[in-house]
């Protein structure tokens, strides 16, 4: 019973702690396994330029990231927008995602498993 109560109340003795015992981490390799581990879902900014972007979107969108694309340089060229909007719709639809105009400004784009809800918050 004294056993007991001495681990539980203590005895006021503390033991020496070994200094032999103590050993330095370097938290950086940590680090760097954290930013190795870090895969899934990323929301990637892109600027829809020219033509010869849409295939860097498309790929985003099948490896699993959300997109929310500038399109404010391509407004003047109605047939680039038209077709690399066309194009977004179809990688939504194969990948069982979603696509949304933001104002006239933005369009998003997201993979499968993340729905775009259109109703405001108020």
């Amino acid at each position: 019973m004294a056993n007991f109560l001495d681990k539980l109340i203590g005895t006021g003795t503390k033991e020496k702690s070994n200094v032999e015992e103590y050993q330095e981490l370097d938290l950086s390799e940590f680090e760097d396994n954290l930013l190795e581990e870090k895969g899934g879902m990323s929301v990637r900014i892109a600027e829809l330029t020219g033509l010869e972007v849409l295939n860097e979107l498309k790929k985003q969108v099948y490896d699993g990231n959300i997109l929310i694309i500038d399109v404010v340089p391509s407004k003047h060229d109605k047939t680039l927008f038209d077709r690399v909007v066309k194009g977004l719709k179809q990688v939504a639809i194969d990948v069982n995602g979603d696509i949304a105009m933001i104002k006239d400004e933005q369009v998003i784009v997201t993979p499968g498993g993340v729905h775009i809800n259109r109703q405001k918050i108020k």
